[in-house]
């Protein structure tokens, strides 16, 4: 009958019917907590329920919520999407709505696509959150749209080809956001069409379409391995492999004013500083921010370089607040350009003369005569925190652009 539609809203896992495509967005990790929805939805109506809802029974019945975490989650998940891949063509699709930025939730939805008999062919990353003053920091402004088909044959590879594959795939994906983000601001906008956590959260979805086109990895049975449970405190091989992933995103994340051959060849202490420092100008302050990049880039101590380790309020030092600290062999910055430009900041708020600060420069400096590139990445540098730190400390910022020209104008030879 024209204009009727018939809305079956049987469980996912009682599924008698076949469809070509199945669209879904799952309660995962518990990010919205449905059945509490619920609840207030009954506490408004109840009150004085309309006539359609005399004889409802009041309760939102929590028990049989499938819950965002632990195993039965991930059981519950596994049954619903497997049956649902039994009622489905081979040229049939799914398309999972996912965004979470928790390596473990992802290393589960891996697990679930394993255990459906399921394979990601795509990812297509979707803004859907607009800009509000409320919502300050790092957070994600997108959706991930797993494209999922069934898997069919038992495709082999091992950990080592993998991890090539992965580092591509993630490469291409960030390279395509931040390209984006690019052609966005030189149109017309000047905010970030994607931030950080969106493209750290699409190299997930990378590194899923990577892994799941895959039955068997290092000779284990990803279906079998996909259906261990978990145990506590153990990083399973699939989290591995996440994990993997999301490091390979955060060291493609080059901030916006310094060149990718000058970032290269930074110690990841430098690449750190920079990174927290574009992050800190956009508002982020949670610790574990800086946890996860100093992991990233490999930083053993990140301690050093903080002035606040508070859980929601923490912070880089200032150029001042290094003082002459940080200068020595034990020290990650030890010897990096970085460093050297930082101290000469630091003695510019001081008021020392511009040619006993050039003349420490070249010293702190290795190389610096020698090696053209240096002085290079030492005006760079400069330039990069003039225009960080204009608003977060606006002193230094100014000594950072009297340095860059005392730097760029140096007599040489």
């Amino acid at each position: 009958m024209k204009g009727v539609r018939e809305i079956d809203s049987r469980a996912a896992t009682d599924r008698c019917r076949d469809n070509d495509i199945y669209i879904t967005d799952p309660p995962y990790g518990d990010a919205v907590k449905y059945e509490e929805i619920l609840d207030f939805f009954i506490a408004w109506l109840r009150k004085n329920p309309p006539p359609e809802f005399a004889d409802w029974i009041w309760d939102s019945r929590r028990s049989l919520a499938i819950k965002g975490e632990d195993e039965d989650f991930r059981r519950s998940m596994v049954a619903a999407y497997k049956r649902m891949t039994e009622y489905m063509p081979d040229n049939g699709i799914q398309v999972i709505m996912f965004t979470h930025q928790s390596g473990s939730i992802w290393a589960d939805m891996a697990n679930i696509v394993w255990a459906s008999g399921l394979h990601v062919t795509a990812a297509w990353y979707v803004a859907t959150e607009t800009d509000s003053a409320l919502r300050e920091g790092s957070y994600v402004k997108g959706t991930v749209l797993l494209v999922c088909r069934k898997r069919h044959g038992t495709d082999k590879t091992t950990r080592d080809d993998l991890a090539w594959e992965i580092q591509e795939e993630v490469q291409s994906q960030v390279d395509s956001l931040t390209g984006l983000n690019q052609e966005a601001k030189g149109l017309y906008r000047d905010e970030n069409v994607f931030e950080d956590a969106d493209i750290q959260m699409a190299g997930y979805a990378a590194a899923l379409r990577v892994l799941t086109r895959y039955a068997v990895i290092d000779g284990r049975d990803m279906t079998a391995e996909a259906l261990r449970p978990r145990v506590k405190g153990e990083t399973s091989f699939v989290d591995g492999l996440i994990a993997f992933a999301v490091d390979t995103a955060n060291q493609c994340l080059v901030p916006q004013g310094i060149t990718k051959a000058h970032w290269d060849k930074l110690f990841g202490a430098e690449r750190f500083y920079l990174k927290m420092l574009d992050l800190e100008t956009r508002g982020a302050k949670t610790l574990d921010n800086y946890q996860n990049f100093a992991k990233a880039f490999k930083v053993r101590d990140f301690k050093p370089l903080l002035a606040s380790l508070k859980a929601n309020n923490a912070r880089l030092k200032s150029a001042v607040e290094f003082d002459r600290a940080e200068m020595g062999e034990g020290s990650e910055l030890h010897q990096s350009v970085l460093r050297a430009v930082l101290y000469a900041a630091m003695e510019l708020v001081r008021n020392m003369d511009g040619s006993e600060v050039l003349t420490h420069l070249t010293l702190n400096i290795p190389n610096y005569y020698g090696d053209m590139t240096q002085r290079e990445l030492a005006i760079e540098l400069a330039d990069y925190l003039a225009r960080r730190l204009e608003s977060l400390r606006p002193e230094e910022a100014s000594a950072s652009r009297v340095l860059r020209e005392l730097v760029k104008n140096q007599r040489l030879g």
